[in-house]
């Protein structure tokens, strides 16, 4: 019984577009150069299907990692460099474990990279060169656990580029800025891409848990949520007092539609009704599989069902936005009219000691 649990667990994780591998040569996602089979990236490391399922009923911290940027030249290297460096203050760890600190440290670094086997031009070229990632978990987490974790994920998923990294404590949550040169020793390019962000997310989520922090790397749907994170780019730019374009259409979009006017319609909304529809299938059957097991199966199945009646609305931030309007409006027309009828009470009185 606890194989076929398993297998419906397994299958949960497939629907819900968690530990999808893609395999042969669109899982490398190579260009060019000479793939040595012997060093090609591993595949995931892939935790048991019940470990996955439970760090999402208990709703464990979810990691975080992105492509942030790359530079097409030395010039952009540089500068990154340069900024995870904090100009030579902050230590920076290469693929071979050597540790660099100081402004000339940097710059032997960066003139290995420019002058390697696969040459980077010192002005703008015509591809990237490089690829800088960023890896996080939510503040609380042991940053010494974050930066340990960085390491055997780059050695792990790079071992065969060139790379540098930095954690910085200067923000709550803990990070480490990786830079990963993008052609390797055998003139393999990275071409990343979505599909292997999230295998990305996986694998660091896998690296934290050997240093025995719960972390998990879900896919949006499989937590039930709909709107994406806000670009970091935007969040930096609201910062500096700058309110981006972008969001500034949004507002006038909600208050156009507020005064009536058309509503905005999501033209993804159909399909993400589907995931919804589909996501909520599979955690049924992994629910009715698990009820019918010992009594840890059975508290499962509950926390599996409580998991999905808590998942939110399927509200696009626009529509949120929208309610959240008319739901300040509403209140204030209420304020007003409660304040009315104080006053009209009060005269009443007073007529009524006049009398």
């Amino acid at each position: 019984m606890s194989k076929v649990v398993d297998g419906i667990i397994k299958d949960w994780g497939d629907r819900v577009g968690y530990g999808k591998v893609k395999r042969g040569k669109k899982q490398r996602n190579i260009r060019g150069g000479k793939l040595d089979f012997g060093k090609a990236p591993p595949m995931v490391k892939r935790s048991e299907p019940r470990t996955r399922l439970k760090l999402t009923m208990q709703k464990a911290p979810e990691v975080m990692v992105k492509i942030s940027g790359g530079g097409k030249s030395m010039r952009h290297i540089k500068a990154h460099m340069d900024y995870i460096s904090r100009n030579g203050t902050v230590e920076i760890e290469d693929e071979n474990g050597n540790l660099h600190l100081g402004k000339e440290d940097v710059r032997d670094v960066r003139d290995s990279w420019a002058h390697g086997k696969a040459r980077i031009p010192a002005e703008e070229g015509t591809r990237r060169e490089a690829f800088n990632i960023v890896l996080s978990m939510p503040p609380g987490t042991s940053r010494q656990a974050v930066k340990d974790a960085a390491r055997a994920f780059a050695a792990e998923r790079f071992g065969n580029h060139q790379y540098v990294f930095a954690a910085h404590d200067d923000e709550k949550h803990p990070h480490v800025h990786l830079a990963v040169k993008a052609v390797d020793k055998n003139g393999v390019r990275l071409n990343p891409r979505k599909a292997d962000l999230q295998q990305w997310r996986e694998h660091f989520a896998e690296t934290l848990r050997e240093q025995g922090v719960a972390a998990n790397a879900t896919p949006r749907r499989a937590r039930g949520q709909v709107r994406k994170a806000e670009k970091q780019e935007l969040i930096q730019m609201q910062r500096r007092g700058v309110e981006p374009a972008v969001k500034a259409a949004q507002k006038a979009a909600v208050v156009a539609e507020v005064r009536g006017e058309k509503p905005v319609l999501n033209p993804a909304q159909q399909r993400i009704e589907a995931a919804r529809k589909e996501t909520v299938q599979a955690y049924g059957q992994v629910a009715k599989a698990l009820a019918a097991g010992d009594a840890e199966d059975r508290a499962l199945a509950v926390e599996v069902v409580q998991f999905v009646q808590a998942m939110p609305p399927l509200k696009t931030a626009h529509q949120l936005a929208v309610e959240a309007v008319r739901a300040r409006i509403a209140g204030k027309g209420g304020q007003e009219r409660g304040t009315e009828g104080r006053e009209r009470s009060g005269e009443d009185q007073d007529q009524g000691r006049k009398r």
